[in-house]
């Protein structure tokens, strides 16, 4: 596969650390994984342009403040070390598992993902809804668990992806508790694959006035992972092989003809 063109702002850096922003690409892993198209403060819709016009495969915010919307018809997921979260604002039905069990799939490379729902209110409208996901639909759905049940038990990473009913705040405090470094925003469910860092890039050192680079580095990664897992997903989906063993019996129905009562006309009737 070529190299990913890539694009990424930098509204979410710093003037003074331009040099350090560069450096980040003279990393020969780097230059291997991508090639980065750099688009300074303000040009943020020139590099969503290029994004619709397929001028670079994917597109990275360096500041929390970008998109100030969501791309169309997508739908946020915190991604970390161990899982992936999905904020929601309400109660998910069978189709919002549907629809982030497809994604785990197709964006993730995850096949038959574990999902699990935690939702701190008691007042469940659906309570046997992972239940009834599991057994109708085929999709292993856990839950519904409470934050501190995720937590004690240390539950996290026996899941490929979490649904958090409560809000961004509850996924916060399960990224402190775990002390996960450098989560990535996802805006999944969309044509295109954007990603953007999950906190604002701060100053780790005063005095030489370093970032923190894995919080610039990880979203990049996300985003080239995520386009080579659609990529080889899609492929694999194409041109499907013919079946590979031929049923017989249908052969046979083809050629068994009706036979046709005839009487031989030249045949000399007995006197």
């Amino acid at each position: 596969m070529e190299k990913l063109k890539i694009a990424i702002t930098k509204n979410g850096i710093d003037a003074t650390n331009d040099d350090l922003f560069c450096s980040i690409f003279e990393d020969p892993v780097m230059s291997d994984l991508c090639i980065p198209v750099i688009y300074d403060r303000g040009r943020q819709e020139v590099a969503l342009r290029d994004l619709d016009k397929g001028n670079v495969d994917a597109l990275v915010y360096t500041s929390i403040a970008e998109p100030t919307e969501k791309p169309a018809g997508s739908i946020e997921i915190i991604v970390t070390e161990k899982t992936n979260f999905m904020p929601f604002a309400q109660e998910p039905t069978a189709e919002d598992v549907i629809r982030f069990r497809d994604i785990l799939e197709r964006d993730f490379d995850l096949r038959s993902p574990r999902i699990a729902i935690v939702q701190e209110s008691k007042a469940c409208k659906n309570p046997d809804l992972t239940s009834q996901v599991t057994e109708e639909q085929g999709i292993n759905t856990y839950g519904p668990y409470t934050q501190k049940q995720l937590l004690a038990e240390d539950m996290v990473s026996h899941f490929d992806g979490i649904i958090v009913t409560d809000g961004e705040a509850v996924i916060q405090h399960i990224i402190t508790s775990l002390s996960l470094e450098a989560p990535v925003r996802y805006y999944a469910g969309g044509k295109s694959v954007v990603t953007a860092v999950y906190q604002p890039i701060h100053i780790d050192n005063a005095e030489d006035r370093t970032v923190n680079v894995s919080a610039l580095t990880h979203p990049i990664f996300t985003a080239v992972d995520i386009v080579r897992n659609r990529t080889f997903y899609d492929e694999a989906r194409q041109d499907i092989l013919p079946k590979l063993f031929r049923d017989k019996r249908e052969d046979r129905k083809q050629n068994e003809t009706p036979q046709a009562n005839t009487n031989n006309d030249n045949t000399e009737k007995a006197s």
